[in-house]
């Protein structure tokens, strides 16, 4: 008969353990839903504009060509670059207002900002898609519009600061060449100055006359060869010259964001699936704990 009992109570812990674990998943299911109801949704929101910068520089026309490769070349990825940095969001969140909208520091709002925003670029088409992904409709609609918006600026001011650049070196370059000649030029004049001569050396004066003279023809010689040496460096910046003088096509936003009616995440099967387990898990164990207590209480 004690065995009989035993037996019985075998079984009655079992269908116990078996009620708790059922009872773990049902009840996590639910509970999953619950915790889903509360999770922050995801709504993505795609604004289109046109993407146009400069072209790389090429030095000759077989080289190949920016774009060709299918990959953003060095001026676009800087674009691309400068879109999720700091300094840009920091603006853009300042004007929607996002670090009080969210209660949240500045530093925070950009972080959530840069976590929410990818691009697109179609090197065919020259068009750049941003996509925003918040948790609130209106404000991913909001976001995306504000980066595409941004992004012409962007363009433009990047292009202006590295045209400065440019011409500055370029400058740089040729100012000690620029100094010697105007130092042979004013060795010249002094040089026909002291003979009685008064002409002022340039383009199209023939001082053919006086070159007899040493001293005026030595000016002259290193005039020359001051001028000759200042030519040779505008001619080898001609090409990079005229590569900043042309005017980039200007971008414009092709395509506003609107707010979208629907988030697209998260998903709630994982949440069911996730908390199911956790109940499961609970459920065996609480009820391995019960079948073993009470077995040694009644054995």
């Amino acid at each position: 008969m004690k065995k009989r009992r035993g037996r019985r109570g075998f079984w009655w812990w079992s269908w116990l353990l078996i009620a708790l674990t059922i009872g773990g998943v049902v009840g996590g299911f639910f509970y999953g839903k619950k915790k889903w109801d509360e999770a922050p949704k995801e709504y993505v929101a795609y604004a289109t504009l046109s993407f146009h910068v400069r072209d790389v520089f090429v030095s000759s026309p077989n080289e190949i060509q920016a774009g060709s490769t299918g990959v953003a070349d060095a001026n676009q990825s800087e674009v691309l670059r400068n879109v999720k940095l700091e300094e840009s969001l920091k603006g853009i969140a300042l004007n929607l207002d996002f670090a009080n909208q969210w209660g949240m520091t500045q530093n925070e709002a950009v972080f959530r900002l840069r976590g929410g925003l990818d691009l697109d670029l179609d090197l065919v088409a020259d068009q750049l898609t941003v996509e925003a992904r918040l948790n609130d409709s209106q404000d991913t609609a909001d976001f995306a519009n504000a980066v595409a918006a941004e992004i012409p600026n962007l363009i433009k001011r990047l292009d202006e600061k590295k045209k400065k650049e440019a011409t500055d070196q370029f400058s740089r370059d040729a100012q000690p060449l620029v100094d010697e000649n105007l130092t042979a030029k004013e060795k010249l004049k002094e040089s026909l100055a002291a003979k009685g001569v008064k002409l002022e050396p340039g383009p199209g004066v023939d001082l053919g006359d006086y070159l007899y003279i040493p001293e005026v023809l030595d000016a002259k010689l290193e005039w020359d060869s001051t001028s000759d040496a200042l030519k040779a460096i505008y001619d080898s910046q001609s090409e990079y010259r005229n590569y900043w003088s042309k005017e980039v096509r200007p971008s414009f936003v092709m395509a506003k964001a609107t707010a979208p009616p629907s988030f697209v995440g998260p998903n709630l099967q994982p949440f069911q699936a996730r908390w199911s387990v956790y109940g499961m898990t609970a459920g065996l164990v609480v009820g391995s704990l019960l079948m073993l207590i009470c077995w040694k209480l009644f054995p």
